[in-house]
């Protein structure tokens, strides 16, 4: 009988060591950060996304592709649809440290369309003329703009690692906003992929996924939240905020306010496993007393 009881014993220390060894780490080396969708004007091409970088990046060594989703009715291609759904900035040059941030979007590099501030003096990695150009893989130029605008079908944001990029490839970073996901759902199996972050547990994006609030015209979305590069992990989860955007203003307006936490280095993985061992021993030691 004791030594059911131990083999049962073994049998649920050894699962719980699997669980452990198995976890996912989220490890984003990007972190959407915030956007303009859709600034005053005509909207290509002064649309922008910013990031944040969680370590140090050499795009030319470790090359990423941005997508963004401008929706009507998305397929079962998700974010590779191109056409007038999706559109592709390869990021293949410049250089970002960890925890600053760097954008992405339209050749304008204006604050909030034209006339506004110019923010070329940004770290600006990746820029298109959407209005008259077509995305680097895939995608067709838009003068009204390739980042959509929300509304009661939601756009989002994706940035993923390489650029050899199929209907299957999960983001490392993705966001979606607006008032309802709406004809962006396309079914339990299919359409936009979710990375595993602080907003999704992976997966296709659902009627019931987080969506961020719906920007107006003229209307930065801020993401605010912190970020543990130790553990790769969320500790506070991101919230949106809208920002209205002057035509005139300081790049100040728009910095970011996601937060990367410095934590102490966490118990190595053997440490913690050999505690799980002694806390099972000690089981095992009183029923044999039993």
């Amino acid at each position: 009988m004791k030594t059911n009881k131990n083999m049962k014993i073994k049998t649920m220390v050894t699962a719980a060591l699997f669980s452990i060894a198995s976890s996912p780490m989220l490890n984003a080396q990007v972190i959407i950060s915030g956007y303009l969708a859709n600034p005053t004007s005509t909207d290509s091409p002064y649309e922008y996304v910013q990031m944040v970088a969680t370590e140090n990046i050499d795009f030319s060594a470790t090359p990423m592709a941005v997508v963004f989703a401008n929706n009507g009715t998305a397929t079962a291609n998700g974010w590779v649809n191109g056409g007038s759904l999706t559109y592709e900035m390869s990021l293949t040059s410049g250089t970002v440290s960890a925890g600053q941030s760097f954008y992405v979007g339209g050749s304008g590099k204006l604050l909030n369309g034209a006339g506004s501030t110019d923010i070329s003096g940004l770290n600006w990695i990746r820029t298109i003329n959407t209005g008259t150009t077509a995305g680097d893989l895939f995608g067709s130029a838009a003068s009204g703009g390739v980042i959509g605008n929300g509304g009661s079908n939601a756009d989002g944001i994706g940035i993923f690692n390489g650029l050899t990029l199929t209907a299957s490839s999960v983001p490392l970073d993705a966001v979606f906003y607006g008032s309802a996901v709406g004809s962006a759902f396309v079914s339990s199996s299919s359409g936009y992929t979710l990375p595993v972050n602080d907003l999704y547990s992976g997966g296709y994006l659902q009627a019931g996924s987080t969506i961020m609030s719906d920007p107006g015209s003229a209307q930065f979305t801020v993401l605010s939240g912190v970020y543990d590069t130790n553990t790769s992990t969320w500790v506070t989860g991101r919230t949106s905020s809208l920002v209205t955007l002057p035509t005139t203003s300081d790049p100040s307006t728009i910095v970011s306010q996601i937060n990367l936490s410095a934590a102490p280095a966490p118990e190595p993985a053997s440490l913690a496993l050999a505690g799980l061992g002694l806390v099972a021993i000690g089981i095992v030691r009183r029923n044999r007393k039993a």
